[in-house]
């Protein structure tokens, strides 16, 4: 039988795809996710996370490096001197002999070793930075946040996408199956001589086609699940399954919706790191300001040298110097005067940005919410629509069957089926996907359960 064969093509194709990676590699166990645990699993493998942990260990120790100025700053150094060619002096006394010759002078051999210490008593320009670095690790902690956030949106959508490739592939199954049973049901009336070869004939294209949409389907469904293995961080030979459809989601959607606060925009991680970032300009301004005060500085030293020529005994002698420097800027040509005329008038440039940034976010959030509540409505009605379409399935099915209506009504039947079912799929998709982002922008940080 025809259509018998091209079922165990199909079957045997479909192995071949979801074994590809086996073939290539040793065949590891299936691990199942639900939406949680792959973001659980992400916020540990992802390298993405891994990154931005990284980058907050690198602003700490930054921080303490700033701090470490504060401390005295202690040296020791040590220098040896070798005389190849001593110098020679000269002089003419009255009454004494002249020596036209001259006479050395120097040691052949000179040894120093010596210890040296300074630290900032008064640095305004050093305190100001300072206080810069609190804010350098906050906008690292937001920006960790920032990244988190956007795997947890990636990681949503792309399970979310997964969802609606198995549940398309799931209709489209449905209706090869119908229209397989169907051609065969033709194929033996064709054979009886009850319908003609062109009825056959059309029947036996339709379950090709029907075939190569299925193929098509599979092949989405991995890709969408290679996807989602990216954004985890996973090996991506390790073979996934995830769990539930998206009819899971639309029990709770209502009360999904009415739990999320869209009346503010506090918690949006691009909002605070811009409000750091001016907090970080805010501080400049302090730093240059404070370049115009003295700085005192203390420092020490002791050192311990001596001189001798070779097969001399070696005698140290000490010597230490302590000290007090004081720095009072006067004046330098007027650049620190324009200098802190641009960070004012950036400043004033961030306000205005701000607010830009603000309409925009509030413009995403109206967009967000619209997109929920239509894809709300297209649920409600597709859900519908696929219920009708179901059951004109099996009515065409039935009155084709005892000759009252033509195999173009049924043909017409499953096209409508299968368009209702990827609509009803694709609604529920776009409602995740639109309450996926309206959490990102609200800055929502707790896991989807």
């Amino acid at each position: 039988m025809i259509v018998k064969r091209l079922k165990r093509e199909i079957v045997l194709m479909a192995a071949v795809i979801c074994m590809l990676p086996s073939i290539m590699l040793k065949a590891q166990d299936t691990l199942v996710v639900s939406l949680p645990k792959a973001i659980e699993i992400a916020m540990s493998k992802s390298p993405t996370i891994k990154v931005a942990d990284k980058e907050i260990l690198r602003v700490d120790y930054s921080k303490k490096e700033k701090f470490a100025a504060l401390f005295p700053s202690i040296s020791v150094s040590g220098a040896y001197q070798r005389a190849l060619k001593k110098q020679r002096m000269f002089f003419s006394i009255p009454g004494f002999p002249a020596n036209p010759d001259g006479f050395e002078v120097g040691q052949d051999n000179t040894y120093n070793l010596g210890l040296s210490a300074s630290m900032p008593i008064v640095s305004p320009t050093l305190w100001a930075a300072l206080k810069m670095t609190e804010t350098d690790a906050q906008l690292a902690l937001e920006n960790a946040r920032s990244s988190k956030q956007a795997l947890i949106n990636q990681i949503s959508k792309s399970y979310y996408a997964i969802l609606l490739t198995q549940d398309s592939y799931n209709v489209i199954k449905r209706s090869f199956e119908i229209t397989a049973e169907n051609a065969r049901i033709i194929q033996n009336k064709y054979k009886q001589g009850t319908v003609s070869e062109f009825e056959w004939i059309r029947a036996d294209v339709q379950v090709k086609n029907a075939s190569s949409n299925l193929v098509s389907a599979q092949s989405a469904v991995n890709m969408s699940i290679l996807q989602l293995k990216i954004l985890m961080g996973i090996d991506m030979f390790t073979g996934l399954k995830v769990e539930g459809s998206l009819a899971d989601f639309e029990s709770k959607m209502y009360g999904d919706v009415l739990s999320i606060d869209t009346t503010t925009l506090k918690s949006n991680s691009d909002l605070m790191q811009f409000d750091l970032k001016t907090k970080q300009l805010n501080h400049a301004l302090k730093i240059q300001k404070a370049a115009w005060w003295p700085t005192l500085a203390a420092s020490f030293n002791y050192a311990y040298m001596s001189m001798g020529n070779d097969g001399d005994a070696m005698k140290w002698f000490p010597n230490s110097t302590a000290a007090l420097s004081l720095s009072i800027p006067v004046f330098q040509g007027g650049s620190r005067l324009f200098k802190q005329k641009q960070l004012e008038i950036q400043m004033n440039e961030m306000k205005d940005q701000r607010d830009n940034l603000r309409h925009s976010l509030e413009f995403q959030v109206i967009t967000c919410l619209d997109n929920i509540k239509k894809a709300m409505e297209k649920i409600a009605s597709n859900k519908e629509g696929l219920r009708q379409a179901e059951k004109g399935v099996t009515i065409s099915k039935k009155m084709y069957e005892i000759g009252t209506s033509t195999f173009l009504d049924f043909s017409n039947s499953q096209l409508a089926y299968v368009s209702a079912g990827l609509m009803y799929n694709q609604s529920i998709f776009d409602y995740l996907s639109a309450k996926s982002d309206l959490e990102k922008l609200l800055g929502n940080d707790s896991l989807k359960k």
